[in-house]
């Protein structure tokens, strides 16, 4: 059994909380979005324990506002399945990034980072392991990590455990009190607010722009077509953009 020593627990605690307090200030977002979950929800019919068991278990922001708005609308099952999983496609380019950092980890480890893998807590997480890792810098590498051993997956742990908190409370809130909520806040607009925060910090990536760049073009292409369509060929042409600037930049070294 491996003993954990006092400075290593030290060192893990303070990548924790290191993690909450960076992801913190985009909570303002969550918190309204969550909100607008939970209305939602409510007007689709959905049961209160199943809108919040939804927010626990699927963990999807986006995804959850379209299948309630797709509920209300009474889509079918099979239209609401495709469009939830084109929406979630983005993952994967977030898995593809984050593989490299992570694969020396225990699968206990990776399979609770998958799952509090979302658009907030990577564009957070996915800068604090391109700008400190253990070897380019020796001096930042002391102050995050126990001489030989990287403790970023517990950063990226204190990202999710916030946004995943702040989502709950969120949710909860807006079942419980959604109801009183003046129609005149029109809180509709923390939705893109916080996609435009999380868009500040991905352009700082190449691969972060070329998937930004073609999503928009796409968007203006594709805006006519009908049931949304043209969002889910932008969604598609920005991941195929952001893959390719990915290898090719991997490709480039």
């Amino acid at each position: 059994m491996t003993t954990i020593t006092a400075p290593a627990r030290r060192a893990r605690v303070r990548e924790f909380l290191a993690g909450c307090r960076d992801e913190a200030p985009l909570q303002l977002g969550v918190v309204p979005f969550g909100m607008l979950y939970g209305i939602g929800a409510l007007a689709a019919g959905m049961p209160a324990w199943l809108a919040q068991l939804a927010s626990a278990v699927v963990f999807a922001g986006a995804a959850q506002l379209v299948i309630v708005q797709m509920l209300t609308s009474a889509a079918g099952a099979l239209p609401i399945g495709l469009t939830a999983a084109l929406l979630n496609l983005r993952h994967v380019l977030y898995s593809a990034s984050v593989a490299d950092y992570v694969r020396h980890l225990p699968r206990r480890w990776r399979l609770l980072l998958a799952y509090l893998l979302t658009d907030e807590a990577y564009a957070v997480a996915i800068l604090r392991y391109q700008t400190a890792s253990p070897g380019k810098d020796q001096a930042a590498a002391a102050a995050d990590t126990v001489p030989g051993v990287d403790l970023r997956h517990w950063y990226f742990l204190g990202c999710g455990l916030t946004l995943w908190a702040t989502w709950q409370l969120s949710t909860a809130a807006g079942l419980l009190f959604g109801a009183t909520v003046p129609p005149e806040w029109d809180i509709d607009f923390a939705v893109p607010l916080t996609f435009i925060a999380l868009l500040t910090l991905l352009l700082r990536e190449r691969a972060g722009q070329a998937a930004a760049l073609a999503a928009a073009l796409g968007a203006l292409a594709f805006a006519t077509l009908p049931y949304r369509l043209g969002l889910v060929a932008a969604i598609l042409l920005g991941l195929l953009a952001g893959v390719w600037a990915t290898r090719r930049g991997e490709g480039a070294r």
